[in-house]
């Protein structure tokens, strides 16, 4: 039998552990929770309880899915916690109604995954299905597929037996074929900028595909098809006196910061848009205000434009 020797307590190891493997481990989280804040929390939590424990860790190669297993744990709990929440006093704005689909904050920036990684897209569709299946079924395909584990040990770290950790795999793998990838080269996002800032919305219906869809959260509001969006845009755009626009991305996917102005004022966050398709634009997730504005300051961007 190999013999493992235990690993030192040492500050310095658990910090270099914890720096090399932090922006994994939020990406993990983001999978889990399917927002940016509970993913932070998750992390922060994952850590205090990792340095705890630190000194118990008896095979130096094991580390990684340590962490991993101890952040799913952390995640599983915050996801208990919320249910109950939910129960008692009902869901808070940022939240889903329960029983609805559920709806993912975008994730700031590029989707440049590697390694394991690479099989676990962070693109909006993906992470929403992910967010789609039940919380073990989605824990034990993120520790066996992205970890490396196997079923078995996957499910030992879950407290499930092989025979529910099987289950749960197969439930979860018979989900995710339908998350297709859109292309995103070519999508004319250039186009959908200026027809934003010259306040043009027929240009802007030009550049959706017959088949769109736009959805709206945290609002329960979903628009299916050209002549459905452009009777909602006809309608609220004259609303506002004009908008600016600032090109960004999301979940590795083209993404807008939009901001309007009204009654004379400055030209305030509104909403952020995160875009696919290709050639035509075939799905918009449109985060509406006030998530919008939350959204635009956590991707670093200004609330106020002065212009």
């Amino acid at each position: 039998m190999e013999t493992r020797t235990a690993m030192p307590r040492s500050s310095a190891a658990f910090e270099a552990l914890a720096t090399s493997m932090r922006g994994a481990l939020k990406r993990h989280c983001y999978r889990m929770m399917g927002g940016l804040q509970d993913a932070e929390d998750c992390v922060q939590e994952t850590l205090l309880r990792g340095w705890r424990e630190f000194a118990g860790l008896r095979d130096g190669m094991a580390a990684q899915p340590w962490l991993y297993t101890i952040a799913t744990r952390v995640c599983l709990d915050a996801l208990r916690t919320r249910r109950r929440r939910q129960r008692l006093f009902g869901p808070s704005l940022e939240e889903i109604e329960p029983g609805t689909e559920p709806w993912v904050e975008p994730w700031p920036g590029a989707d440049d995954l590697g390694g394991a990684e690479r099989g676990h897209s962070l693109r909006l569709a993906f992470v929403s299905l992910l967010q789609g299946l039940s919380p073990r079924s989605r824990a034990v395909l993120l520790l066996h597929d992205l970890v490396g584990m196997s079923v078995e040990e996957a499910g030992e770290a879950l407290g499930l037996s092989l025979a529910s950790a099987r289950s749960a795999l197969q439930r979860a793998r018979a989900a995710l074929p339908a998350a297709k990838e859109a292309p995103v080269a070519e999508l004319p996002v250039e186009a959908y900028v200026n027809a934003w800032r010259s306040g043009d919305v027929h240009a802007l219906i030009g550049l959706l595909h017959r088949d769109i869809v736009l959805t709206m959260p945290p609002w329960q509001r979903t628009f299916r098809g050209r002549d459905e969006v452009s009777r909602f845009m006809v309608a609220v755009w004259p609303r506002y006196e004009a908008f600016e626009v600032i090109a960004t991305m999301a979940n590795g996917q083209p993404a807008i910061a939009l901001y309007a102005k009204r009654d004379g004022g400055p030209f305030m966050a509104h909403s952020l848009h995160v875009l696919s398709g290709a050639g035509l634009f075939d799905e918009i997730v449109l985060y509406a205000p006030p998530l919008g504005a939350q959204l635009i300051s956590a991707f670093g961007l200004p609330l106020e434009l002065t212009k």
